[in-house]
């Protein structure tokens, strides 16, 4: 499956400089059941918030030559962080062939249940469907404890490789507020891309003429294609 995969090229791009951290040299951040409230006097610092730029989104290939069990950071990390910041959490998805199935649909369907359903200790995370961004609000004792991105993204690819189908997981953070901003469009790019595809699988009847995503159809390589794979 290509369908993000220009975007993948785009976001790695940009991201060329980043910090990498292979994931099997690292050990996860310890996670909690549900989302931990930290109060602001608790808080060492936010992400994402008090006006900064935001940003999340997800992408998914068969290429395995963009993706990998790995960590990248631009910007600094959290140990050095003294203030709010901008912030973005990219995730790269490497999976089997997604099916025009409902194996297929229940593997988007479990994906996106990971994206909102992670809780590292200490690290409190907002997440919005519809603005795409994300924020998140770090604890005072989770930094004296020693967290780091790369911690809390091994956190992040371990729960994404339950996931039946998920083959490796990139993890992207930046605190670098050029990048974030320069990459925030790709958030709804994204977006449209999963829904559209939800709507496929979904193998709902579509007059192509009249859908409001045919844009989405029409620009992305290979949508069309298993749009009409499916209709037929």
């Amino acid at each position: 499956m290509k369908l993000y995969d220009s975007i993948i090229h785009e976001t790695m791009a940009a991201a060329g400089n980043a910090k990498r951290f292979p994931a099997a040299s690292l050990a996860p951040w310890p996670a909690t059941e549900s989302s931990e409230l930290i109060m602001q006097r608790q808080a060492a610092f936010e992400l994402g918030g008090s006006g900064n730029p935001s940003a999340n989104y997800t992408l998914v290939t068969t290429d395995p030559a963009l993706a990998g069990d790995e960590v990248l950071l631009c910007g600094p990390d959290l140990p050095n962080i003294r203030a709010d910041m901008p912030f973005a959490r990219i995730v790269i998805l490497e999976t089997e062939e997604i099916s025009e199935d409902d194996a297929g649909h229940d593997m988007i369907r479990q994906m996106e249940f990971v994206r909102y359903h992670v809780f590292p200790k200490g690290y409190m995370v907002r997440v919005s469907s519809t603005s795409f961004e994300e924020q998140v609000r770090v604890s005072r004792d989770a930094v004296k404890q020693g967290i780091s991105f790369a911690r809390v993204g091994k956190t992040y690819i371990e729960l994404y490789k339950k996931v039946p189908g998920v083959k490796s997981v990139k993890i992207l953070f930046l605190t670098d507020r050029a990048l974030v901003e320069r990459l925030k469009p790709n958030a709804k790019k994204a977006d449209d891309i999963t829904k559209t595809l939800s709507h496929i699988l979904d193998g709902l009847p579509t007059d192509c003429g009249h859908c409001q995503l045919k844009a989405v159809c029409d620009e992305v390589e290979g949508m069309r294609e298993m749009h009409l794979g499916k209709k037929k």
